[in-house]
């Protein structure tokens, strides 16, 4: 095939390492032509080349555990297919746990292994020793134990990548260094190179280290840095020459460090307490396929370690060190999908792990892109989880915090120290001397809970229950009995209007549209294929103006959605009104008599019924006042410009009210069933298998997945959502927990907490629909116990809405 630079695509893929290659291979596969790739140098010339090969099936994410199931699967195909020789060397692996909560950690991670049927075993220091005969045990109290772990040669699965997509006319272009990306005005992209440019109706940043480079040629400020990493290549050993097959990749998390064979010796791989960003503020333009100077000072107990748990280790030689930069992510995880605010430019890069999640991610591109919507739910690596607040040195300071902590346990509700305060609310200040423990989304610090005098105002982590567990019932209970107040400012809130403005949002929602000024509407943007994309609360303003409120961590992505579903010819107007507004929450039995002493409006359920909105005065502000709530009560969602937030708050709080944080409001809504967006509905669950009819309007016209609930609904659906009561002492689901009818999977846990009110461990989940009548026999494994669960109906509180209504 030509190497000449073609004057247009379909596609064009900027980066040639095992990322670009495998969008290229996946894209060709499904059917693609005029598809081209543009490598600055040769192919892998980045990070690809000098990586350690490891395919670990692990991952704190059940969906990143997929992506990387699918890897390993691809790769062991690929020689057949291609002729190209990838080496895969399947040896299972060995994680170690020296503490217990790490043992806690991989009961937890055992059991969501269980939903995607993913061999993952707890073992014994007996078992380790018998699979590892080179390491020692003591300190050990076990390991977790994948057999279908392994490594493989990255140079060669990149190749073998970029083979089988030029064997179906894909077009891959070596020493072709692009210095320009421009979204032109008829919506495609001309990519400038040193060879010429391209015109491409698609373009797919998977340039890796120089990932942030590339997207500030777009107008993107990606969250990306890169850290140097080392590994340590042995010489050939004699212990390791007499055994009789290659031992298990060995990873001592709990020093920081990966061991295992490599040719005749081994290869060690440290994660080092003290990175070094490499490139941050520019790569050097000389730098291609090289290496940095090592540096083993830096590593030296990780080493000592490793010499103590292998001794065998300390006596070989020492053949090479390599150091070269691999992409990190203020979060560890990777930019996956749509680029922020530019249509058809998608990102494949930021990869901390790339070569064990390349082949899945590059499915999962080239699935979304070729359909128009993702095979499964990856919100987590989205490009736009991100904001603003992800500058450069906010950005460094977590990657190497994520770096450094590499191999940390993984708590549930644990929250990184570093990169805190970088969305503040007007309450953050007052809430913080009250008590409030913090927790960060989307950059936004929110109360998690409040501890009184003499409880210590920090999470105590653990898998089990914990500190914050008395004070989360001690405000559930608070906001049930009297009534509470909770800053949700965090909220995602935007302004839709324009004369076209009910015609595009009624295009994107499956439910109708409020009729009435100040109605409001539950509302859900579906995908083609009908699954929950987000879920919306919209409130009519006006016959023309609409106010929606998402999600906190849904900001950007949402804010893409609606505007780049606005048609060239529709005159509507989005306004983001997320950090210039805030929100109180006011709940609870004496929200009316509290609100009332401070506002002349009348809330009397004639005047202001449930499910809408209506403009009054709180000790002189103008607020929104939407009368709905998360948490099952008589109360209200305040919505005013946030520098009004303070004064609200303070008459409000004068009243007796309490203040209450995210866990009692997640104890709360649990006890209604409601739903939580990005846990029990996402883009895996369609409306009708979440239990959402009542909020879809099939009668109303067409609307963007209306087809394929049509059909769901003729044909009926496979799942459903249900309510789970679990006998549960010591621990409570939290999501991703596997639900058995007897010894078989019937379905899987999506949230989980403990009801303050109705003193019972409760869980959302989704099972078999022939499983989900109430008073139906389950079980739920929770930290390596089958726990016994029944369905109920849904709403165990207040099942009438009697105290919603006021």
């Amino acid at each position: 095939m030509s190497d000449t630079v073609p004057a247009s695509a379909r596609v064009a893929i900027i980066g040639g390492g095992i990322l670009g290659c495998s969008v290229l291979y996946h894209l060709a596969r499904r059917g693609w032509r005029e598809i081209v790739l543009l490598e600055r140098t040769e192919l892998t010339a980045g990070s690809t080349w000098h990586a350690a090969g490891n395919t670990p099936h692990f991952s704190t994410s059940l969906n990143l555990s997929r992506i990387q199931h699918e890897s390993t699967k691809l790769y062991q195909t690929l020689e057949a297919e291609t002729g190209q020789a990838v080496q895969f060397h399947r040896t299972g692996s060995l994680r170690l746990a020296s503490v217990p909560n790490r043992m806690d950690e991989y009961r937890f991670h055992a059991a969501k292994a269980k939903t995607i049927g993913l061999p993952f075993h707890l073992v014994t220091p007996a078992e380790i020793a018998r699979l590892h005969p080179l390491i020692t045990t003591d300190g050990v109290l076990g390991a977790a134990h994948n057999p279908e772990d392994g490594h493989v040669d990255p140079s060669s699965v990149t190749q073998a990548l970029a083979a089988g997509a030029r064997a179906r006319g894909a077009q891959v272009l070596r020493h072709t260094r692009a210095t320009g990306v421009e979204h032109r005005p008829d919506g495609r992209w001309r990519i400038d190179t040193d060879k010429g440019a391209i015109t491409a109706d698609i373009v797919v940043n998977a340039a890796g280290t120089w990932a942030r480079e590339i997207g500030a040629l777009a107008g993107l400020d990606l969250p990306i840095v890169a850290i140097e990493h080392q590994y340590l290549v042995f010489d050939a050993m004699p212990e390791v020459m007499a055994l009789k097959a290659e031992p298990p990749i060995v990873r001592e998390v709990d020093v920081s460090y990966y061991l295992r064979q490599e040719r005749q010796g081994m290869l060690l791989g440290p994660y080092e307490r003290n990175p070094v960003p490499f490139g941050a503020h520019g790569v050097p333009k000389s730098f291609g396929a090289d290496l940095l100077p090592p540096d083993l000072d830096r590593l030296e107990p990780i080493i000592e370690g490793a010499f103590r748990r292998m001794p065998c280790l300390a006596k070989a030689g020492m053949k090479r060190v390599v150091n070269g930069p691999i992409t990190y992510t203020p979060d560890g995880n990777a930019l996956l999908g749509p680029a922020p605010g530019q249509a058809n430019h998608y990102l494949a890069c930021g990869y901390s792990f790339g070569i064990t999640q390349a082949g899945g991610s590059g499915r999962w591109l080239a699935d979304l892109i070729v359909d128009g919507y993702p095979p499964f739910d990856l919100f987590e690596l989205d490009p736009r989880r991100y904001g603003r607040y992800a500058a450069l040195d906010w950005t460094i300071a977590r990657c190497k915090d994520i770096y450094a902590d590499e191999y940390a346990i993984a708590y549930p509700n644990q929250e990184r120290p570093v990169g805190r305060d970088a969305r503040l609310g007007p309450l953050h200040a007052t809430l913080k001397a009250k008590g409030a423990v913090f927790g960060s989304r989307n950059g936004w610090e929110r109360p998690q809970w409040f501890a009184a005098k003499g409880e210590t105002p920090e999470d105590k982590l653990s898998f089990r229950r914990t500190n914050w567990f008395a004070p989360m019932q001690r405000e559930a209970r608070m906001v049930r009995e009297k009534g509470g107040l909770l800053d949700l400012s965090s909220f995602s809130k935007y302004e839709v209007g324009g004369p076209d403005a009910a015609k595009l949002l009624d295009r994107l929602v499956a439910n109708k549209l409020p009729k009435k000024i100040g109605g409001i509407a539950l509302c859900h943007m579906l995908l083609a294929n009908g699954y929950i994309r987000s879920e919306v609360t919209v409130t009519r303003l006006a016959e023309d103006r609409f106010f929606l409120v998402t999600a906190a961590a849904a900001q950007l992505y949402d804010l893409d959605w609606i505007r780049q579903h606005v048609a060239h010819e529709e005159r509507v107007t989005v306004e983001d009104l997320s950090e210039a507004w805030g929100c109180l929450v006011v709940a609870g039995p004496q929200s009316r008599a509290a609100l009332s002493r401070h506002t002349n409006a009348d809330l009397g359920n004639a005047a202001f019924p449930w499910r809408t909105m209506r403009p009054i005065v709180i000790a002189g502000a103008e607020v929104r006042a939407l009368r709905l709530n998360y948490v099952g009560e008589l109360g209200w969602e305040l919505f005013m410009p946030a520098a009004d937030l303070p004064k609200v708050y303070a008459a409000l709080s004068g009243e007796g009210l309490g203040d209450f944080g995210f866990r009692a409001m997640d104890s709360l809504r649990i006890e209604k069933s409601y739903r939580g967006w990005g846990s029990d509905i996402n883009t895996e669950v369609t409306p009708l298998e979440a239990g959402f009819d009542r909020f879809v309007a099939l009668d109303k016209g067409d609307f963007i997945g209306r087809d394929a609930l049509l059909k769901q609904k003729a044909e009926g659906v496979r799942k459903r959502v249900v309510t789970l009561s679990v006998e549960a002492s010591d621990t409570d689901a939290r999501g991703n927990e596997p639900v058995f009818d007897g010894d078989r999977v019937v379905g899987i846990t999506t949230s989980g907490t403990y009801g303050a009110w109705t003193r019972q461990s409760l869980a959302i989940a989704y099972v078999d629909a022939d499983r989900a009548a109430p008073g139906t026999a389950l079980s739920v494994e929770l930290m390596g116990e089958r726990r016994a669960a029944r369905v109920i109906p849904d709403s165990p509180f207040d099942p009438e809405n009697v105290r919603l209504r006021g």
